[in-house]
C-alpha cells in the first residue's frame, strides 16, 4: 500500500535556496512522527531492519521556493501484519484524529485547566476538562503518545521570520498537521515554579559542570514524592561543591519545584532548582 503525502516548510530559510539544517532537522521531525505512528499500531518501542520493510518514507518530487516535498509512504505488506487496517488512508485518519487530540488536550493545559484521560477497555478514550468531555475512539492516545516527541521537534523547527509554518499533507490534501510560529510551544506542558522554597535530601548522582544541570535521587517522606528527578544549578553554589556532593549518600538542598501541567504523564514535577546545597 502506498500513500501521498506533501511536507511543507515556510520561512527566510527556504529563500533563495534551502538551509540544510533546517531542512534536516525537519526530515528528521517527520520521520519521527512516521516512526511513532508505526510504533503505536504495532505496539514496540523500537523498529528493526524487517520494520522499515514495511514502512518506507521517500521523497519523490521536491519543489524550490518554499520547501516543499512530495513524499510517497510506502506500507509494503502491512495489511497482513495489521488486518484491521484496510486502506492507508485509516491510518492516516488516526494520525489526522491523534494531532487534534494532542493540540486539545495541550491547549486545556495552557488554559490551567486539569486534564483527565480515561479509557474504557473498548478502544475508546474520554478526556475530561471541567464542563468539556470529549472521546475519542481507536489507538488514539497510543499514536498521541508516540508521535508527541517529533511534534516536538517540529515546534522547535519554527522561528520568527525564518520558519514561519511547518504543514503536512496527506491524501486528498487532507491536513493533518499544520503549526505557525503563533502556535510555538503548543504541544510543551506549561510549567510554574513555586514561591516557597523546601528542603530535601537527596542522593546527587549524575552532574554536567558546564550546564549546571544533573539528576538526584529524592529520598522519602518530604516535600515531594521520592524518585530520580532532574535539577539545575541556579544558585551561587560552585561546580566543585556539587562534584563533592556526589561522594555523599546524602546532601540537603534548599530547592524549588518547577511543576508542569502535562496530561500525558502521571509525573507533574519538571524539575528541581537547587538554590544551595546546605550540606
Amino acid at each position: 500500500m502506498n500513500d501521498l503525502y506533501t511536507f511543507q516548510m515556510h520561512g527566510q530559510a527556504f529563500e533563495y535556496g534551502d538551509r540544510l539544517d533546517k531542512v534536516a532537522f525537519g526530515l528528521s521531525a517527520l520521520q519521527h512522527i512516521f516512526d511513532g505512528q508505526y510504533r503505536a499500531i504495532s505496539n514496540k518501542r523500537r523498529l528493526n531492519e524487517r520494520d522499515r520493510d514495511h514502512l518506507q518514507v521517500r521523497i519523490t518530487r521536491y519543489r524550490s521556493g518554499s520547501f516543499i516535498a512530495d513524499i510517497a509512504a510506502a506500507y509494503t505488506g502491512l495489511q497482513a501484519v495489521f488486518p484491521f487496517i484496510s486502506d492507508p488512508k485509516d491510518l492516516w485518519d488516526l494520525t489526522k484524529i491523534s494531532v487534534d487530540f494532542l493540540k486539545n488536550i495541550y491547549k486545556m493545559a495552557h488554559d490551567g485547566q486539569q486534564v483527565a484521560i480515561t479509557q474504557d477497555g473498548q478502544g475508546n478514550i474520554a478526556v475530561n476538562s471541567g464542563a468539556v468531555h470529549i472521546t475519542y475512539s481507536g489507538p488514539v492516545y497510543q499514536i498521541g503518545n508516540q508521535i508527541i516527541g517529533g511534534l516536538r521537534e517540529i515546534d522547535d523547527l519554527l522561528e520568527e521570520r525564518l520558519v514561519t509554518r511547518v504543514a503536512l499533507l496527506g491524501p486528498e490534501n487532507a491536513s493533518v498537521l499544520d503549526l505557525s510560529f503563533a502556535e510555538k510551544g503548543i504541544f510543551r506542558p506549561p510549567t510554574k515554579i513555586s514561591e516557597i522554597p523546601v528542603s530535601l535530601w537527596c542522593d546527587i548522582f549524575d552532574f554536567n559542570k558546564y550546564d549546571g544541570v544533573g539528576r538526584a535521587r529524592v529520598a522519602g517522606d518530604q516535600e515531594i514524592p521520592p524518585g530520580n528527578y532532574k535539577f539545575k544549578n541556579i544558585g551561587d553554589q560552585s561546580v566543585e561543591d556539587f562534584i563533592l556532593s556526589m561522594t555523599s549518600n546524602l546532601v540537603q538542598a534548599s530547592c524549588l519545584i518547577k511543576y508542569q501541567n502535562d496530561p500525558l504523564t502521571e509525573t507533574k514535577i519538571a524539575e528541581i532548582l537547587v538554590m544551595e546545597i546546605l550540606g
